[in-house]
């Protein structure tokens, strides 16, 4: 396996290619004595179309001979560019080494990545990360070149064959959000304008890891994070208790999202979107579901705000079932509800949990459905940060914001189940509280001035409106 940077016309590279291994196999030929095809399957190219789909490749290439058995370390193998990228071999001159560490942003991610998360031997391996679906997809709809006239080496093995009946639905969704998270991400780095998100690798030691990516000190956003994860192992006790189930094995991956402006006028914004199994001992999968939403948390009131957010959440549901939107509406106000102040975290939104197959909907509906609203949050929520992020305001307005603030932090540590989750699952506390602002207020016995636009807004938290 090659993967190839060409500054020329793909028809000169493959030509380029062709003369290469046709006077390969002409010479072999005649050192030994015998005619006709050397190698036994033909040159294949693909075209590259994202840095995610890049990284993917970069892995699968170093972990192939290990793979399928040529060497029992990949590390090992006497032809990999991986040594020569990490220990950046002088006589290399050929591999990019410093574009492929800037891939992974370090020599230890690039390590880890390759250690940890590396490509899987087959598409059904059950802890694998799978490949870049988005990317062969598109690549299976007609961007493979065949090259039938060329001689080639490229053993395309279970990458290409029978793809999309052999990925799990797991592999398919942390697929997704892998390509979701780099999306995302670059959009909210072009409305902030200045700063950038930082990556983070982590390693969790009963199963899996994930890839936080967290942004600070912005012009836009004071603090903000859009984390994926993908955790695995035996369910704990805890855990097992509040499933009611025994002792049973899981799989999780999602992709969860926080920014909190640096303007009071902007809204905080939170979302999530996630799926789990669980298995019995011998790997029998026992159940399996979908889950997430994406909500609005205010500090001043714009129903425009609130209608555009609402209405963009509805339209979505719509196309799947014209009652998800009120149904999951419902469950968004009873969910971000803060019991011990009587009022809610914000505006709502959306909230679903175990969306299981059904005779409706099974879960190849409910996974067009959970990206469906997945893909439709940038659009909810970009307008309303860039029609507020520049308005003016006071040192009362940023107290406000801050006590408001206060709010937040308190149902994600008093009621909220993905915080809960994480804590009982020994889960990473930096991505956890990742959540949490980096400025709040908790004033004694706090009451806005009667009539004020703070007060305006605390009528709504107690009272849930219908915005659309």
């Amino acid at each position: 396996h090659l993967a190839v940077r060409i500054d020329v016309e793909p028809e000169i590279a493959t030509q380029a290619f062709s003369n290469l291994f046709n006077a390969y196999a002409k010479a072999y030929n005649k050192s030994i004595g015998r005619t006709g095809s050397l190698f036994e399957k033909h040159f294949r190219r693909k075209s590259i179309n994202s840095e995610n789909y890049l990284r993917n490749t970069i892995i699968y290439i170093h972990k192939n001979p290990e793979s399928h058995k040529v060497v029992s370390d990949f590390r090992a193998y006497e032809f990999t560019s991986y040594n020569s990228i990490i220990y950046a071999e002088e006589n290399s001159r050929f591999i990019e080494k410093e574009t492929v560490i800037n891939l992974f942003d370090s020599v230890e991610n690039l390590k880890f990545a390759h250690q940890d998360w590396a490509i899987p031997e087959s598409l059904d391996d059950k802890d694998g990360l799978g490949i870049d679906l988005q990317g062969l997809e598109k690549n299976l709809a007609g961007q493979i070149h065949l090259e039938s006239n060329l001689q080639g080496v490229v053993d395309e093995g279970d990458l290409l064959v029978g793809l999309n009946n052999k990925l799990s639905m797991k592999d398919k969704f942390f697929n997704y959000i892998q390509q979701l998270q780099d999306t995302i991400v670059a959009k909210l780095e072009a409305v902030d304008g200045k700063a950038k998100f930082k990556q983070d690798l982590w390693h969790r030691k009963e199963g899996g890891g994930g890839q936080s990516r967290v942004i600070e000190n912005g012009a836009v956003f004071e603090k903000g994070g859009v984390n994926i994860s993908k955790v695995h192992g035996p369910l704990n006790p805890a855990m097992q208790k509040y499933f009611n189930v025994g002792d049973v094995n899981f799989f999780a991956c999602g992709l969860s999202l926080v920014l909190h402006p640096k303007n009071p006028f902007a809204p905080t914004v939170h979302a999530n979107w996630r799926y789990f199994e669980m298995y019995e001992k011998d790997g029998t999968l026992v159940d399996s579901w979908f889950g997430g939403g994406q909500d609005l948390t205010p500090y001043y009131l714009f129903e425009e705000d609130a209608q555009h957010f609402h209405q963009t959440c509805k339209t979505v549901c719509d196309k799947h079932n014209p009652e998800f939107y009120s149904k999951y509406k419902k469950q968004c106000d009873a969910y971000f509800y803060n019991a011990h102040r009587h009022e809610g975290r914000g505006l709502g939104g959306l909230f679903f949990d175990h969306c299981k197959a059904s005779e409706e909907m099974d879960m190849q509906d409910w996974f067009t459905f959970v990206t469906d609203v997945g893909n439709s949050f940038l659009q909810a929520y970009v307008p309303i940060v860039e029609r507020r992020k520049d308005i003016a305001f006071t040192e009362s307005n940023r107290e406000w914001q801050e006590i408001r603030r206060g709010r937040y932090v308190e149902f994600n540590l008093i009621h909220d189940k993905g915080t809960l989750f994480g804590l009982k699952t020994d889960g990473r506390i930096e991505s956890i509280f990742m959540s949490f602002p980096p400025t709040v207020q908790w004033r004694y016995n706090y009451e806005p001035e009667e009539h004020s636009e703070e007060e305006k807004l605390l009528q709504v938290l107690k009272h849930p409106k219908d915005w659309v």
